[in-house]
């Protein structure tokens, strides 16, 4: 629905617009005008609209992608969030697309600002740095991996199905509960979906805590050599990766 309001929205910016290029008592152009640059103008500004016309109407009928995803072939956002984005706008699972399209983007934010910390804080060649590093490395690796997961759950939910009126029974007037069997059983099914969405988007935000926590606790740390606290910071970390790990 939004995406029809989009294109409403632009079909009527491109209509105003062109009345008030066009029109004699408005700005006025025309192919026939006398001066070769307002003449030129015009045809130029009315190749630009019709262009602006065709690129709205293919926009809107151009549907998201759909493409399964392998964790192994994910390394970076760019394997999965341009899939999740063209998501967003659908029904029921598109606020799902959305959440983990901005999880995506702020562990890359994350990420930056802590490797910049650890090499502030341990130098660029120290033992240290590397550990942590790959550490944050492995976390946003879990990120993206766990967003894969959610694209393909969002591409094989049913949205239409889900949707569709439940069945009533003679004489049933206006009930929400399943009918039969089978209706029991899809429902069912079309729930565990959702709360598997909601369980990947909360073990992403427990890693993005966690990555937020990460970079506080560095300027908690009596020393740069406090290597129990590291230890301890690695160790926390490790755990949370296992937990959240949820593509496996």
């Amino acid at each position: 629905m939004r995406r029809y309001a989009r294109l409403l929205a632009s079909y009527a910016g491109i209509a105003i617009t062109a009345m008030v290029l066009y029109t004699p008592w408005l700005v006025g152009l025309a192919p026939s005008d006398p001066s070769i640059v307002r003449a030129s103008l015009s045809v130029i500004c009315g190749i630009l609209l019709t262009g602006a016309f065709g690129a709205s109407t293919y926009a809107y009928l151009q549907g998201p992608e759909y493409r399964l995803l392998e964790t192994g072939e994910v390394e970076g956002p760019d394997d999965v969030l341009p899939l999740l984005q063209g998501f967003v706008e659908l029904p029921v699972v598109g606020g799902y697309a959305q959440e983990g399209a901005t999880q995506i983007e702020q562990m890359e934010y994350r990420r930056e600002r802590l490797n910049r910390v650890i090499e502030a804080k341990f130098g660029a060649e120290s033992l240290s740095h590397d550990r942590f590093v790959a550490v944050v490395d492995s976390a946003r690796v879990t990120l993206l991996r766990n967003c894969a997961l959610l694209a393909n759950r969002i591409q094989s939910f049913d949205v239409d199905s889900y949707r569709k009126p439940k069945k009533l029974l003679p004489g049933q007037v206006g009930s929400a509960e399943p009918t039969d069997e089978i209706s029991r059983e899809r429902e069912h099914i079309f729930e565990e979906a959702l709360a598997d969405m909601r369980e990947v988007i909360e073990a992403n935000e427990r890693l993005l805590l966690e990555m937020g926590k990460l970079e506080m606790e560095f300027s908690d740390l009596e020393s740069d050599d406090n290597r129990e606290g590291n230890t301890r910071m690695l160790e926390e970390v490790a755990d949370l990766l296992e937990q959240t790990k949820y593509y496996r």
